[in-house]
């Protein structure tokens, strides 16, 4: 979830870039990056049906298979968010219910009512569901993320649906919750228990991403104790809820995850932007040493997008050098693209 945001900040443009940028693919939005040794790429993409699914690809762009594309056991409408298992040999994804009392608009995948949180297996033979949610306006899900041990998985749970006349339920309140996961010993079937929930203040925006790579953390932005929805920060808290560490302080600030070795932590804010829109950053995990990663929304930098743009959720590759996200050019219709950025010092 982003939100459309202005500054009239002027950025130096730096004498050496710190990124290259290509486009992995021109259209689509959520991506996760296989750690397990495949190297496979996991991307969601609007199909010719309108509705988004599940693809597996090479870093190259090549081998692109649609892994949900009319799958019989799905509902075959928005699917998307997929989640590598530690084992390689499942992902988690966000699927929308076959029927609800809202549009499927309200099911994209940066909205999130109307979904359930499923588990399928990468070969597509096997399908479950693991987390059945309340099927009204008030709840939804965002961004299910498994722990690197494979023993938890996390995810961002809305308890009460937008309101944009209360600036800090524009949109809603939200929880974290988190769940033990295994596979039944009986006969192997996922299967999730002990769901907590995180929820540092009452009645606040939460957006979780993911643990670190120690398992120790949970990584998520918030609104909490500030004014508006449009005041977000990223903060870790330790998976018992204690330990709460806020690490940005100015702008707006959303999509974070870790470098696999957890040295460094990228994140989207809009912080230097001089034409609207977001860009990736980095810092340290205790939120010292700040630096831009790309320069899209400045026309007068070879990154320029051409107008504004907002960087989105991402993935490391394994070697920690190159990473792969989304790229949203329309907030209202979740419309993106995806970007491969290499770390050049």
């Amino acid at each position: 979830m982003a939100v459309v945001l202005s500054s009239c900040k002027k950025d130096t443009v730096p004498d050496a870039l710190p990124t290259v940028v290509t486009t992995f693919r021109a259209h689509g939005l959520d991506v996760g990056w296989d750690q397990s040794g495949s190297n496979r790429i996991a991307y969601s993409a609007k199909e010719s049906d309108g509705y988004y699914d599940i693809h597996f690809a090479n870093p190259d762009g090549s081998n692109d298979v649609c892994l949900t594309c009319n799958h019989p056991a799905l509902p075959n409408k928005h699917i998307a968010c997929p989640y590598w298992h530690p084992s390689g040999k499942w992902l988690l994804m966000t699927v929308e219910k076959a029927t609800h009392p809202g549009s499927s608009t309200d099911a994209l995948p940066g909205f999130g009512a109307y979904t359930d949180i499923w588990i399928m297996s990468s070969d597509a033979t096997k399908a479950y569901k693991l987390v059945d949610l309340v099927n009204d306006y008030d709840h939804g899900v965002i961004a299910p993320r498994f722990s690197h041990d494979g023993r938890q998985i996390v995810w961002t749970d809305r308890k009460t649906q937008p309101n944009l006349a209360v600036p800090l339920q524009q949109a809603g309140y939200w929880t974290i919750k988190i769940a033990d996961f295994k596979f039944r010993a009986s006969d192997s079937v996922p299967e999730i228990s002990n769901i907590r929930t995180l929820e540092p203040v009452v009645d606040a925006f939460y957006e979780s991403y993911g643990f670190s790579p120690d398992d120790s953390k949970i990584i998520f932005c918030s609104d909490l104790h500030q004014a508006s929805f449009l005041d977000e920060h990223i903060y870790t808290i330790d998976t018992l809820g204690n330990n709460l560490n806020q690490l940005t302080d100015k702008d707006y600030n959303e999509h974070a995850f870790y470098k696999p070795d957890g040295s460094k932590i990228v994140w989207m804010s809009s912080t230097k932007s001089t034409s609207g829109g977001t860009d990736w950053w980095r810092m340290n995990p205790d939120g010292s040493n700040k630096e831009r990663l790309t320069y899209f929304n400045e026309p007068n930098n070879a990154q320029y997008a051409g107008h504004a743009v907002w960087a989105g959720l991402g993935s490391f590759a394994p070697d920690g050098v190159h990473f792969i996200g989304g790229r949203q050019v329309s907030l209202i219709t979740q419309e993106g693209e995806i970007m491969m950025v290499t770390i050049l010092h």
